[in-house]
């Protein structure tokens, strides 16, 4: 089975990716130590690597620009788990700006090596290249501007599956979040195979207590895609042209009527339309009704040149005009393909 590696960003990435992997410990009868309950029933290997001792370690990289997050996982009963070199942080947080999360050079400077060196050993660890899956949020400068540099980096290096768990900000997030939001969505659209965005804004109305409980929502979401024994992985072809690359776009992943977000399940098959996009095929979603509200703020915002002389440190203008013309493009195909065909690929 294809192995995987994750890799968690930002501290909304992060605190998923800790539950996830939690979660994935209770699925595989392993102590939070990664020692297994059970010999006779070994972990999975495609999400764990077994090493001296029967010990497992998760197939996992922790980043985030401020070190607090990772601080707090290292010194949870759950910090062990982890390798030593799997947790990668900067010295101090990308202050909500999507220019510094990507382009930062003193954050960069930071992280840039050990993030390299850390992936390159992943992949040297697993029988084949393996796929990666990037957990992170659109709303903040790490999630998703340093998110944008991880699959950048990925996609030049690695000629493989990556996919993203992307958390949408709810509407009255932080000021500048529809700008972090559409540009960072503009690189999703660019270099990953495959997308799952969960509306936070309708889990925090959905869910009574939010926080934690969210965060375990969606990690059910993602052990049901992984932890089965056929995965939901996208394809990867290496010799397509740019305008033959896939990007799927789920609604499973937040709503709350659908019992699994497998979509090789019958049941997320009859909930989704295969839409064509130019270099994407795209899956409908009523998450699309979020990321017009962040594109509409991002364009009133971007027309008056709001907060933009201290948002775009290290960017030029024009990759505003140009993410907001991809995701107007997106929106424009999703409204116009309600008639699409089912598919269950």
């Amino acid at each position: 089975m294809h192995e995987i590696v994750t890799i968690s960003i930002g501290e909304c990435g992060n605190n998923i990716g800790a539950q996830f992997w939690r979660d994935c410990c209770t699925q595989s009868n392993l102590f939070v130590s990664g020692h297994y309950l059970d010999p006779q029933v070994p972990p999975p290997s495609h999400l764990f690597e077994e090493q001296i001792g029967s010990r497992f370690v998760p197939r996992a990289i922790l980043l985030d620009s401020d070190p607090g997050t990772l601080s707090n996982i290292r010194n949870s009963d759950l910090g062990f788990i982890f390798s030593p070199g799997a947790y990668i942080s900067g010295s101090y947080g990308a202050g909500n700006s999507f220019g510094t999360g990507c382009y930062d050079p003193d954050l960069l400077e930071l992280i840039q090596e050990p993030l390299q060196n850390q992936i390159r050993i992943q992949v040297e660890k697993c029988d084949q290249t393996p796929n990666f899956k990037l957990f992170h949020s659109l709303g903040g400068g790490t999630g998703s501007g340093t998110t944008a540099f991880v699959l950048m980096h990925l996609q030049e290096e690695y000629q493989t599956s990556i996919s993203n768990c992307s958390v949408l900000p709810e509407p009255d997030a932080c000021v500048v979040s529809p700008y972090n939001c559409i540009l960072g969505l503009n690189y999703l659209i660019e270099y990953s195979n495959a997308v799952q965005c969960v509306d936070n804004g309708y889990l925090m109305g959905k869910l009574k207590d939010v926080g934690k409980i969210i965060n375990q929502y969606i990690s059910s979401q993602l052990i049901d895609m992984f932890m089965l024994e056929k995965q939901w992985i996208p394809k990867y072809d290496e010799d397509a042209e740019y305008d033959q690359k896939h990007f799927y776009h789920s609604e499973t992943m937040w709503k709350g009527e659908i019992v699994t977000s497998c979509p090789v399940s019958d049941t997320c098959a009859k909930a989704i339309q295969e839409i064509e996009f130019g270099n994407t095929k795209l899956y409908n979603s009523g998450v699309t009704q979020s990321i017009k509200q962040q594109l509409d703020r991002f364009d009133l915002m971007f027309k008056r040149k709001a907060f933009v002389y201290g948002h775009s440190k290290c960017m030029d203008e024009f990759e505003y005009v140009e993410a907001s013309e991809r995701a107007h493009e997106l929106l424009e195909i999703y409204e116009n393909g309600e008639d699409s065909t089912l598919t269950t690929d």
